[in-house]
């Protein structure tokens, strides 16, 4: 039986060549996005559910963040019997020299620092070294092996030592693979206790002290324990014990479960991913599965008119209609599993593309396991018999008598099909108002005014004390095309350092910058003077910063803490976040020369600008004994902020393009049928004069219908979805009118084309053909 099922198939695919190429090839690109989409979405919804004691570990959070002082910790472990242990984790970069090894390589290294417990508490995978002794000297550090490899060569790093830039002797007492794609530590080099803070910083209170509130904790719960029953009591310590929660600039606490913190709306210092996100590429792969069935079930009934007496005959010759439905229903099968083929190769195929769309890292080969294969076979099972089912219980119903009197084609002309072209428009109308949107606010993001000039202008993160910066200002000054040079501690891309405090009984949150006398020409920021005299310890307030504390329009001073400061100017706002954000309070002060300046800004003119950072490097390298030359463009950073929508509009756009084609096809399946069913029609039409552009607009005009139909629908769907999505940002686009209107005319447009060769092709056939055995 099955034997045969498979020759009858195969027979139909030879026989409709074209119908049998259109309907694998939009079964097999659906399924390639379907199946990359699904790998990305379960490598995502896996993220640190591999962790052993992930039942029990918790990030504390706030209502804002997730960041808390040096000593939290320790307060709340003291305090509440439930907590097992506890880490702090802190990001630190420091430039690392292999000592004695005979390499002089200088690497600059991303390093996370932690407290002993971690491997205790995490399942990261270590290969050399033991989970309770790695951390345990204050000076001990982990690499991964790659890191290892380009400091060490092929010598085993374990036990040897490392000169970080500021002069501290490291032993590598473990390696540790590299983070793993479904957890949300980011990306480190390597591991450090973080008892080297102090020394790292040059701060030697640092971890003594709750002044410096940049810290995100993980605990580890007892077993048995409710630790989140603990909240009000932790809270409360708080209240009494962190400054943040005193002034009242704070008021909630929270243990937050592991498994909920990379999609979580309290950022903190870890990689995070959008719910949202997540919701819409489901809401997609569900969509673009469901426009395939339809349109393989379109395609299938537009055939019908070839198998319609091979039908009524079997059935004349005693074939049951449970036979025929199970025959159809294997060929829907043999289908999918075709189209499942030739998906899962396309999707290797696209793998590099799609991991750089959505920058990510999935690798099929690891969803290659029996389980998955096992899962694919199901879905496809599933889904063939879904696609054949209908088709074939509509084929089937048919009476032979119905087929000999051509009176069956007539009953089969039924609602179902203008209604599933409908979907298939409304849902690609959709996806066009979608991506023009999202396309919209990315561009607007990108272009936006940030208050800052940031073309051609280049930071370059190092420290240098006073007397370096004007040896190494006068070197940059000799390179011909280096127009202007600056020294500052922090910039609108590292967003400055934050001092809160209280101001008139009202909690407070400034970013500071200490900036020399060149970055207000270099970066076009401009100030109007209050007319209050230079002096070493004056400062600039930004508009926005006088504006929230009720200050006179040019106010001559401001109480930080507990001194009066002259202010020297008001700054025009700019911003120092990404649009997201609004603008926050800021405050500039000159970088006197007891401060080490954090980055230099360097200003070079627009003509060969690959030779001038050539010429920039040779003469940092030079002057810094070879540290890694670490820099940024600024227009470059800014556009990077807006990366992750820039790549969701390109995810929407291909989905747009996809469902534009299986609907393309849809309804060229659709056009198909319904020229069939009109034939004779179209004959009489021409037999009694009607001209071609006639016949074509009586055609097409149904067509039409059903667009605008789904143009009803998808409108006021898109504008929903964009306008909860555009809340996101504190500046934004608008929801323009020409956008639906556009996604319209491209829907009718395509619709159109897609029938009026069809309609064309029917409107000029020779009519004698239609009415000669009428």
């Amino acid at each position: 039986m099955i034997l045969k099922n498979i020759k009858i198939f195969i027979k139909q695919l030879s026989k409709n060549k074209l119908y049998s190429l259109v309907t694998i090839f939009g079964f097999s690109v659906s399924l390639m996005f379907i199946v990359l989409l699904s790998a990305y979405l379960k490598q995502e919804t896996s993220v640190d559910k591999f962790h052993e004691k992930k039942d029990r570990l918790f990030r504390l959070v706030n209502e804002d963040d997730s960041s808390f002082g040096a000593i939290t910790g320790r307060k709340l472990a003291d305090a509440l019997p439930e907590v097992e242990s506890y880490t702090r984790i802190f990001d630190y970069n420091q430039y690392c020299t292999p000592v004695n090894s005979g390499s002089d390589n200088k690497l600059n290294a991303e390093i996370l620092m932690v407290d002993s417990a971690f491997f205790n508490m995490f399942s990261f995978k270590l290969l050399e070294g033991l989970p309770n002794e790695v951390l345990n000297a204050k000076n001990s550090i982990l690499l991964t092996p790659k890191f290892a490899r380009a400091l060490f060569g092929s010598i085993s790093p374990l036990g040897k030592q490392i000169k970080s830039s500021n002069g501290l002797i490291l032993q590598v007492t473990g390696i540790f693979e590299e983070m793993p794609e479904n957890t949300q530590f980011k990306k480190y080099d390597a591991i450090a206790n973080i008892r080297l803070l102090p020394d790292f910083m040059g701060w030697k209170e640092v971890l003594d002290n709750n002044d410096m509130c940049d810290f995100t904790y993980y605990v580890l719960a007892k077993e048995g324990t409710n630790i989140i029953a603990k909240e009000e009591q932790a809270l409360d310590l708080l209240k009494t014990d962190l400054w943040t929660y005193k002034d009242g600039r704070v008021k909630s606490f929270g243990f937050e479960p592991i498994a909920e913190s990379y999609f979580s709306d309290k950022p903190g210092n870890i990689r995070q991913n959008s719910k949202t996100l997540i919701t819409v590429l489901l809401a997609i792969v569900l969509i673009i599965l469901l426009l395939a069935i339809i349109n393989y079930v379109n395609l299938t009934i537009a055939q019908s008119g070839f198998r319609n007496k091979e039908i009524a005959i079997r059935k004349l010759m005693g074939s049951s209609r449970m036979a025929l439905i199970y025959e159809h229903v294997t060929e829907s099968v043999m289908f999918s599993f075709i189209a499942a083929i030739i998906g899962i190769f396309l999707a290797f195929l696209a793998e590099p593309v799609f991991n750089k769309l959505l920058d990510t890292h999935i690798d099929l080969l690891h969803y290659a396991g029996p389980v998955d294969l096992l899962i694919v076979v199901f879905a496809m099972l599933v889904i063939g018999i879904i696609s054949g089912l209908f088709p074939s219980l509509l084929l089937t119903k048919l009476k032979p008598v119905e087929v000999v009197k051509g009176s069956f084609r007539t009953k089969t002309k039924t609602s179902y099909s203008k209604v599933l072209v409908s979907f298939q428009f409304a849902a690609t109308i959709a996806l066009i108002v979608c991506a023009i949107t999202i396309t919209k606010q990315t561009r607007y993001m990108q272009n936006f005014d940030m208050g800052f000039k940031k073309e051609n202008i280049v930071q370059i993160d190092k420290a240098f004390p006073k007397e370096k910066r004007q040896a190494f200002n006068d070197i940059l000054k000799q390179i011909p095309r280096v127009e202007q040079v600056s020294f500052v501690c922090g910039t609108p891309l590292s967003g400055g350092n934050n001092q809160s405090f209280t101001y008139n009984s009202k909690p407070v949150s400034f970013q500071e910058f200490l900036v020399d006398t060149a970055f207000f020409s270099m970066m076009g920021i401009s100030y109007t003077p209050t007319g209050v005299a230079w002096s070493d310890n004056v400062l600039w307030l930004n508009k926005n910063a006088v504006k929230e504390l009720g200050l006179d329009p040019l106010p001559k001073s401001f109480k930080r803490y507990d001194e009066e400061l002259p202010v020297y100017g008001v700054v025009e706002d700019f911003h120092f976040s990404d649009l997201h954000q609004p603008v926050g309070l800021a405050m500039l002060s000159p970088l006197n020369d007891k401060k080490w300046s954090w980055n230099v800004l360097v200003k070079i003119s627009g003509k060969n600008i690959a030779g001038s950072m050539a010429q920039i490097k040779s003469a940092y390298s030079s002057f810094t004994d070879n540290d890694p030359f670490d820099y940024k463009f600024l227009d470059s950073e800014v556009d990077s902020w807006y990366k992750k929508e820039a790549n969701t509009s390109k995810i929407i756009t291909w989905f747009s393009v996809l469902t534009i084609i299986i609907s393309v096809m849809g309804i060229l399946a659709l056009v198909t049928l319904f020229n069939q069913l009109r034939t004779k029609e179209i004959g009489v039409r021409k037999v009694n004069g009607a001209k071609i552009s006639e016949v074509m607009v009586t055609l097409n005009k149904d067509f039409v219908k059903w667009v605008a139909v789904a143009f009803v629908i998808a409108t006021p769907v898109a504008y929903y979805a964009m306008n909860k999505w555009l809340e996101n940002f504190a500046y934004k686009t608008t929801l323009s009118w020409w956008i639906f209107a556009l996604a319209g005319f491209l829907a009718l447009g395509i619709a159109l084309l897609t029938v009026s060769w069809q309609s064309w092709r029917a409107a000029t056939r020779n009519p004698v053909e239609a009415l000669r055995y009428e």
